[in-house]
């Protein structure tokens, strides 16, 4: 069904180059919107999931921009978002140039366009707060742990045990692919502080240009508080050298076949546009490296009865190479 009487073709998604100015003179004022293009693809292709990737590329004023995720709608069509603003003024210019689809990942040379929508963000403000609220926990709870507890041994935490393991230890590389380059944590680490992260572990790996790596262990029961939520952060930096790693990354739990979606992380922080709920997005640490969650899981899962619990997570850019990650270990914090 289209809500209007005529849509707009387009035969090359790889080349769209359309030119957008829209007003704002019939919204509400101080209302949060976002700006949303919608589409679908000519060949009226089912998708059993409620995103995909497309990576359209664009630009809003004179800044390139890149919006990767499209959502699929009730009515079969699909909407991405370009922006979002508080609406303060009765009438306001936006001026886009749609460039480009991803056609890797999107395979269709034609999509239909319907128009542009704009939708209230409801509780924009509440989410800002909360974020806040949530930054200030996170930093308290980094000083709890890089200060009070140094007289305490790293594998308690609030009477919980907490484990951290290096690159070493998790990375799984084949014998026949090179993928990591070994370095020593003293070349690596960017503070040179005893409360580094680095500091605990001889050597960090560098990923070389590839677009997939794994991360494999087997944890002891006995490493872990029992029945107890664990969350998994991978503990990173970008290397000075590195100009990608903007797009989102897959993470795949390789011991679940039926993953419903794909967990979604980013190694630089995205613009808004690109963060959803259920996205998981990097932070800085105390110690002057980055985390990002990357598994969850509890503790009291015991497959067959094994001393262990296994780990085998599979992680994949949609775009581009990981070149210039740099990996210095996990760490396994009760929740």
């Amino acid at each position: 069904m289209y809500r209007f009487r005529t849509v707009a073709k387009m035969l090359d998604i790889s080349n769209l180059m359309i030119k957008m100015t829209i007003n704002t003179q019939f919204l509400s004022p101080d209302v949060v919107y976002g700006i949303y293009l919608v589409f679908k693809f000519c060949d009226s292709r089912k998708f059993s999931r409620e995103r995909m990737y497309v990576n359209l590329k664009y630009t809003y004023e004179t800044e390139t921009l890149h919006s990767y995720f499209a959502k699929r709608r009730d009515d079969e069509w699909m909407m991405i978002e370009l922006y979002r603003f508080l609406n303060q003024k009765k009438d306001v210019s936006f001026k886009f140039l749609l460039e480009s689809f991803s056609r890797y990942y999107c395979k269709s040379d034609a999509i239909y366009i319907e128009g542009i929508e704009f939708r209230a963000i409801k509780n924009a403000s509440l989410k800002i707060t909360l974020w806040f609220s949530f930054y200030i926990l996170f930093c308290f709870y980094y000083y709890v742990m890089m200060y009070v507890t140094r007289s305490f041994s790293l594998n308690e935490l609030n009477g919980k045990k907490h484990l951290i393991l290096s690159a070493t230890d998790v990375l799984y590389n084949s014998p026949k692919l090179k993928s990591f380059r070994f370095n020593s944590s003293a070349d690596s680490r960017s503070l040179r502080s005893r409360q580094s992260f680095s500091y605990r572990f001889q050597d960090v790996a560098e990923l070389l240009p590839q677009q997939v790596f794994r991360m494999k262990y087997e944890i002891e029961i006995q490493r872990l508080s029992p029945s107890t939520e664990y969350t998994c952060y991978l503990v990173f930096k970008v290397s000075e050298r590195s100009r990608g790693l903007h797009c989102p990354v897959k993470v795949w739990d390789l011991l679940i076949r039926k993953n419903k979606e794909d967990q979604i992380i980013y190694f630089r922080c995205p613009a808004s546009l690109n963060q959803h709920d259920s996205f998981w997005v990097p932070t800085q640490r105390k110690d002057g490296w980055m985390e990002v969650m990357v598994w969850k899981f509890n503790s009291k899962y015991n497959k067959l009865g094994k001393n262990f619990i296994p780990m085998n997570l599979k992680l994949v850019t949609y775009e581009g190479t990981m070149s210039g990650l740099v990996i210095c270990g996990l760490e396994f914090r009760p929740t």
